[in-house]
């Protein structure tokens, strides 16, 4: 047996009293988990604790033939304060975790990419300004894109940048998958932003909307089997 911290990215039912449980582990990356749930919250075996994106920390038994382990001695190692309480937060949770759940399928043990969830949905949980908490999730995925190496070359800023090559380009691509104008444009200035300065840049539903969209597609080229994340419509109505 050996202590595992990791975080929710998914549960699936299995049977009529059971989870099947993923999460990206500290250790590990992603692993699949199998447990007995029961209705009492304050059960060991709650669904309280399986809930996305909770912080969780257990024993397992980790062997090669071992296909599915089962969590003994579960408890939060982070308690959510704040973010189970807003509708915008959660709404924003159940976004990244459908995206983290997509993002990271095969990801195997990370530990940058692990602190930089960790610390990243921390921070997210005690915000304040809602500038920031409504930018929070395009400065995630702009810079998670660094931790799994798709991070986009913005040197040479030119009329045309590349999605699906990820530099700028002074010709327009052949393909369709391309940003132009204004919107190239203001990459670097986004990208330059990070979770203490997210509040100081104003932008309307559209334009929120619009990051996003491009975020999703540059994601959906660049990871394979990416799928179209249902998530991104209930956000896309909700900050309309």
């Amino acid at each position: 047996m050996e202590t595992i911290r990791g975080i929710v990215l998914r549960t699936v039912k299995y049977g009529d009293n059971a989870l099947i449980l993923d999460l990206f582990t500290e250790r590990y990356g992603r692993m699949s988990f199998v447990t007995k749930i029961s209705r009492a919250r304050r059960s060991p075996m709650s669904v309280a604790f399986w809930q996305p994106l909770s912080m969780v920390e257990f024993q397992a038994e980790v062997r090669p033939t071992v296909t599915l382990p089962r969590p003994r001695d579960v408890r939060f190692y982070y308690n959510y304060l704040h973010l189970p309480f807003s509708p915008v937060k959660s709404t924003i949770a159940i976004f990244l975790a459908d995206f983290l759940s997509a993002a990271l399928r095969e990801e195997k043990a990370n530990a940058p990419l692990y602190g930089y969830i960790e610390k990243s949905l921390q921070w997210f949980d005690e915000a304040r300004f809602p500038t920031a908490i409504a930018n929070f999730h395009l400065v995630f995925l702009m810079h998670m894109s660094r931790f799994i190496g798709i991070y986009p070359n913005l040197d040479n800023p030119a009329p045309f940048f590349d999605l699906m090559s990820g530099t700028y380009q002074y010709l327009q691509p052949y393909h369709t998958h391309y940003i132009k104008g204004a919107e190239a444009a203001a990459l670097p200035l986004l990208f330059r932003l990070n979770y203490f300065t997210a509040h100081l840049l104003k932008l309307s539903s559209a334009q929120r909307c619009r990051i996003l969209e491009v975020l999703n597609t540059y994601y959906r080229i660049h990871l394979p089997n990416f799928p179209e994340l249902k998530s991104f419509e209930v956000l896309h109505e909700v900050f309309s």
